[in-house]
């Protein structure tokens, strides 16, 4: 069988249904209570610019690339975090930049974007690595054709190596950051609806404060340490955190930092989680990809770590990465608020509209990508990069509000891989059904199980 052949007969990557007609706001509630994913109906992947009502809500939906950066980039303060998102994680991450704008989050973002930049992750390698050979020498010991969830033999290496990262060695905040990667627990749909403060649970929203207070005592804890003269630790995060000083002098407050630690929580540990699971899964549906994935392996490392100067030499793994990002990237749905009458696209946009650029949507939006639904890291060659608008790949949002820890997550991504797939083929077990599930991160529902060939 060619190359050429096995192409044509790969199985398409999974996608949860597609609804042929706009669904009604009822349809809409009830779907997006299980997956957030299927509510997005075909003329979403036609037009750059939709237009839905749910109750008293207008909601619009923007995947032109000009209108997506005049919502992220050129006008972006007038675009803030939608009030349910703040609504609903407010009384646990507090200060975080998460759920903030205007000055608190411009202040905190300023203090913290030196600590998670690329020159300041590049220490962590040696870290990293470690962490990701102990990972190899437990899936070395997995029984030939015995099934494992991908999901969980993962995590256990992304808890450890991220707690190390935040608390050196610490290890009492790997079950924060465990807790905390599920926070808050299962979205509702209502959430994310305009409804009165009486019809809202407070019994909820006193859960998920107590949940955040749960962890203060070991955050002011590690905190205090790390302002003690007589710490000998390492410089983790928690400890830049603790020392990151402004042009003027300005420091984050003890408050602050957990508000932000638990925020980073909240987001650090299920990214690169996701995407490792997404990566081994799409390898394993397209066998000629996997191929040129394990010759430059060979060839640039031959059975070696990486080091931080190969890591760029691993240019088709990384065109791997951004694909999969592509066709599963880790936040679907941005919701914004409007905060002033604007103007999109030529299209008037009021004040209280909901904005949404979804990157489930532009990532597979006809108009922008051929063949949308294919996996084709080729899409990701320079001069295919260099033929497309920027804002038609968004895997960590863009302009001013791009994830602050992208750096760290493409880092642990790419060394991951890297390290992995120097020793092991991942094959999924047949029969096993697999739906993208998408609220805040994107899942996919019912896990992964793959069997652990060794190269």
């Amino acid at each position: 069988m060619t190359v050429l052949e096995r192409t044509q007969i790969a199985p398409a990557p999974a996608m949860p249904p597609r609804p042929s007609r706009p669904l009604s706001t009822w349809q809409m509630l009830r779907t997006a209570g299980s997956n957030s994913l299927a509510i997005w109906d075909e003329a979403m992947f036609d037009e750059l610019v939709v237009e839905r009502r749910y109750l008293h809500q207008r909601l619009l939906v923007v995947s032109d690339p000009d209108g997506v950066r005049r919502i992220l980039v050129d006008n972006f303060e007038n675009y803030r975090r939608a009030d349910a998102l703040r609504r609903l994680l407010l009384p646990a991450l507090g200060t975080g930049i998460l759920i903030n704008d205007g000055e608190v989050w411009r202040r905190h973002r300023t203090l913290l974007n030196p600590l998670l930049d690329y020159r300041a992750t590049i220490p962590d390698v040696p870290m990293l690595t470690r962490w990701t050979e102990t990972l190899a020498r437990h899936l070395s010991e997995v029984a030939p054709g015995e099934p494992i969830h991908l999901g969980n033999a993962l995590s256990m290496l992304a808890a450890i190596s991220v707690g190390h990262f935040f608390a050196g060695d610490d290890p009492e905040i790997d079950l924060m950051l465990a807790r905390m990667a599920k926070f808050p627990g299962e979205r509702r749909a209502t959430d994310f609806l305009p409804l009165p403060s009486w019809l809202r649970s407070s019994r909820r929203t006193a859960a998920i404060r107590a949940e955040a207070e749960h962890w203060y005592p070991l955050l002011d804890r590690l905190i205090a340490k790390r302002r003690g003269a007589d710490y000998e630790g390492g410089h983790d995060l928690l400890w830049r955190m603790v020392h990151a000083t402004g042009r003027d002098g300005d420091r984050l407050s003890d408050a602050e930092i957990r508000d932000e630690i638990l925020t980073f929580a909240n987001g650090g540990l299920e990214t690169t989680l996701r995407a490792m699971c997404w990566i081994w899964y799409l390898l394993a549906l397209h066998p000629e990809v996997e191929m040129r994935f394990h010759a430059e392996l060979d060839r640039v490392l031959g059975g070696r770590s990486p080091s931080v100067d190969e890591i760029g030499k691993l240019v088709y793994l990384r065109r791997v990465v951004d694909e999969t990002m592509r066709l599963y990237p880790p936040v679907p749905v941005m919701l914004r608020s409007v905060a002033s009458d604007d103007v999109i696209c030529g299209r008037p946009v009021r004040r209280g509209t909901l904005v949404v650029v979804a990157p489930w949507i532009v990532h597979r939006h006809r108009r922008l990508w051929p063949d949308p639904d294919r996996f084709d890291p080729d899409r990701f060659a320079p001069e295919a990069v260099a033929a497309r608008s920027r804002y038609s790949y968004l895997p960590f949002s863009a302009g001013p509000r791009t994830c602050i820890a992208a750096s760290l997550a493409m880092l642990q991504i790419v060394l991951m891989a890297a390290i992995l797939g120097q020793q092991f083929r991942f094959r999924l077990v047949p029969g096993h059904r697999i739906e993208p599930i998408g609220w805040s991160t994107l899942r996919p529902g019912g896990g992964i199980y793959v069997t652990v060939e060794p190269r």
